[in-house]
């Protein structure tokens, strides 16, 4: 028993229990609601399913595994005798979604550690392990934590794609049948999940080049190659084999699934232009993921050593056979062997071409990028090892203190899982300020509309209620019948609220192509329109500090206050789980022809 114990990584494993505490804690946020469309079209599905139905979802959007996935384990959870509710309803197919969601969002924390321990030959140099200090990073990487937090299939996709890398790495350390077997399977989960992940197989195809090479410099080549053959041919026999299992109605209902996946990739590449993707209209690929995505998912510090890791990783890629360890030489003045130059090429090259693919695409939805998320920490701790081998040791304390500020942003993006839902506290504030029978105008478009049913005030005959108007600002300049309406409820209306950015962020940009829209923003904003602001809702604590003015400051807190907020961030990163609220109240009563003299 005690030498089972001393065999434990007690270190990799205390850094996988605090990637669950941050993942599992808070993953009911919301309940029992669900603002994100994804996750709720998925619950949807999964609780329609039924074996009379020949568990045949009718949604086609994602590939089917995750739902089985999910219906499985709900029956599963339903015959423990002290249950009582048998039936599968949403909101527990929301439970077992964000369930799968956040324990693969840990096995990907423990997957970083394993492909870092294939990178770097060192794994301890001047008392640091990178391979652990690359967990830690994995496992405070916000973009990794919000996904392991949506019961959608992101989160998923990041483990597949992870652990088919890690499986390249295997065979070409030592090619085993079992190997093979394994990256079929894994990669026909991965097309089970979403068959946009076709892409994973790119590793597997350098492999099988790396592969082919040896089996041309080798004097038995017909014996080896037909050998490679049958390798990957078992490879494609259990890939096909576990996407009919996990997926079957991608052929069993073909024409379905394929008018699905085609009206998808028509909306994905601008072909089909619809409301919800306008923030996209001109923007530059990779300028808006690195403007936009990337700096919020990872964090400053983790992209900003990650782009300069990734650029040190490309170059060091194309380094010869010959030359295929990286030399250091450390502050000791010995030389280090750090990298192998195959797991160099594998992992760049599917990075490179992950990335590349998904950013010049004309919808550049945050979760699109989700599946290399962690390689950013893998090439912030490649550029850090660098600088950490050519100080002195006595500064070594350093790095321990940027190793801190790596994991900084994690920490404070985690604490809006444990804290209630940004909406239950808007819907508290409006219980306790705004009187039953007001009428409120808001904008549509959301999942859910604020104010809800919070632990604070549960429904009752007494809850308050009020006259809620959800009017279309999306098509206030395509639908002529909508400016008149908009004019008459703004002269009933007492209130207004702005649930989140979707709306006025993408519409401000184009004055001239959507100008309606974009004045009535411009007014509201202004105060001009009769309305003024008297409370603001932010996911995040203020900072009582005043020296960091690049963050802007909100007279509001006063002082030395300043807001931390995320708003200028690809939309889908803040609207669903931790939006900005703003609520205005009417100050000046306007008649319809006063409105309308406004928006001349």
């Amino acid at each position: 028993m005690k030498s089972l114990l001393k065999k434990i990584n007690w270190k990799i494993i205390s850094i996988l229990v605090l990637a669950a505490f941050v993942r599992f804690g808070g993953l009911t946020w919301c309940f029992p609601y669900t603002p994100h469309p994804d996750e709720w079209n998925m619950a949807a599905a999964a609780s329609r399913l039924s074996w009379e139905e020949k568990l045949n979802p009718h949604f086609f959007a994602y590939g089917q595994f995750p739902l089985y996935l999910t219906y499985f384990s709900a029956t599963v959870y339903n015959l423990i005798p002290w249950i009582k509710i048998k039936a599968i309803n949403t909101q527990e197919a929301i439970f077992f979604l964000r369930f799968w969601s956040a324990l693969a969002g840990t096995a990907t924390v423990y997957l970083v550690y394993l492909v870092s321990q294939k990178i770097f030959s060192s794994k301890k140099l001047l008392t640091l392990n990178f391979e652990l200090l690359t967990a830690t990073l994995a496992a405070f990487t916000p973009g990794l934590i919000q996904n392991s937090h949506f019961g959608t299939t992101e989160s998923l996709l990041t483990f597949f794609f992870l652990l088919i890398i890690y499986l390249c790495f295997l065979i070409l350390d030592k090619e085993k049948i079992k190997h093979y077997i394994f990256l079929g399977i894994i990669l026909g989960l991965a097309l089970g999940t979403k068959i946009s992940s076709l892409i994973f197989g790119f590793p597997v195809f350098l492999v099988l080049i790396m592969k082919l090479s040896e089996v041309f410099k080798n004097k038995n080549k017909l014996k080896n190659l037909g050998t490679l053959f049958l390798k990957n041919l078992v490879l494609l026999v259990f890939l096909v084999l576990f996407v009919l299992l996990t997926s079957p109605y991608l052929v069993l209902a073909f024409k379905d699934s394929r008018g699905t996946l085609l009206y998808e990739t028509s909306v994905a590449t601008g072909q089909s232009p619809v409301f919800y993707t306008r923030q996209f209209i001109n923007t530059q690929p990779i300028l808006f993921q690195l403007e936009k995505i990337l700096p919020y998912v990872l964090g400053w510090p983790i992209f900003i050593l990650g782009i300069l890791g990734f650029i040190l990783m490309f170059f060091l890629s194309f380094r010869r056979k010959s030359e295929s360890m990286l030399i250091f030489p450390s502050s000791e003045g010995k030389k280090v062997s750090l990298i192998t130059n195959h797991q160099l090429l594998i992992t760049v090259f599917s990075f490179l071409t992950y990335f590349l693919f998904q950013a010049f695409l004309f919808t550049k939805w945050t979760r699109f990028m989700a599946p290399i998320f962690p390689f950013f920490p893998i090439f912030a701790v490649l550029f850090y090892q660098k600088i950490s081998l050519i100080i002195p040791k006595k500064l070594f304390f350093i790095f321990y203190f940027l190793s801190f500020i790596l994991i900084l942003p994690g920490i404070f993006f985690s604490q809006i899982y444990f804290r209630p839902d940004i909406r239950f506290r808007a819907s508290d504030w409006i219980y306790q300020n705004i009187p039953s029978g007001t009428k409120v105008l808001f904008d549509t478009g959301n999942v859910v509309d604020i104010p809800i049913s919070s632990p604070s005030y549960p429904s009752r005959p007494s809850f308050p209620s009020y006259s809620l108007i959800s009017f279309d600002f999306y098509h206030l300049d395509e639908n002529p019948e909508l400016f008149p309406q908009l004019l008459e409820h703004l002269e009933n209306s007492d209130y207004i609220f702005v649930p989140s950015r979707r709306i006025f962020a993408n519409h401000l940009r184009f004055p001239d192509k959507y100008p309606k829209i974009a004045k009535y923003y411009q007014l509201l904003f202004s105060g001009r329109l009769g309305f003024k602001e008297i409370k603001i809702f932010y996911p995040f604590p203020s900072i009582q500090y005043s020296v960091f003015p690049a963050f802007g400051r909100d007279p509001a807190l006063g002082g030395d206050s300043i807001q931390l907020s995320d708003e200028a961030a690809e939309e889908t990163w803040s609207v669903f789980d931790h939006p900005v609220i703003r609520i205005y109240q009417k100050k000046v009563n306007y008649t319809q022809s006063d409105y309308e003299n406004l928006f001349k």
